[in-house]
């Protein structure tokens, strides 16, 4: 897994949050007791027989199979999503994301055989 976030520009606020290999295991992506939206989400499935769902968590401690997502994309085998978000999804506390094969609250294993890259730009 290899995350970097990066602010666009120094007149805004939102940055750019990619994941070259997003995971089951819950990656924060913004800490420190902040809080903001996220406005767009892009999630490229690199396996050709595997669905996986993107999750994105109000939480810096994350426990799969018992906290609940706030926010979650089914990502089909071979796709790229574009989810544009107007208004916002909005996290109190700190962004946190995972990737697994089974959607809700589950605590699944992650994607197998191929890589979903993420983009996310949040404030």
């Amino acid at each position: 897994m290899a995350i970097s976030s990066t602010t666009l520009d120094a007149r805004f606020s939102n940055k750019i949050i990619v994941d070259t290999d997003i995971d089951e295991t819950p990656t924060v992506a913004i800490s420190g007791a902040s809080s903001g939206s996220v406005y767009f989400v892009q999630l490229v499935s690199g396996s050709t027989s595997q669905t996986n769902y993107f999750k994105i968590f109000d939480a810096g401690e994350i426990t799969l199979g018992t906290t609940a997502p706030i926010f979650q994309l089914r990502i089909p085998a071979s796709t790229t999503i574009n989810c544009v978000i107007s208004s916002g999804i909005t996290y109190s506390t700190a962004l946190t994301m995972a990737c697994q094969q089974d959607q809700g609250t589950s605590s699944g294993t992650g994607p197998t055989g191929a890589t979903v890259t993420t983009r996310v730009v949040a404030s």
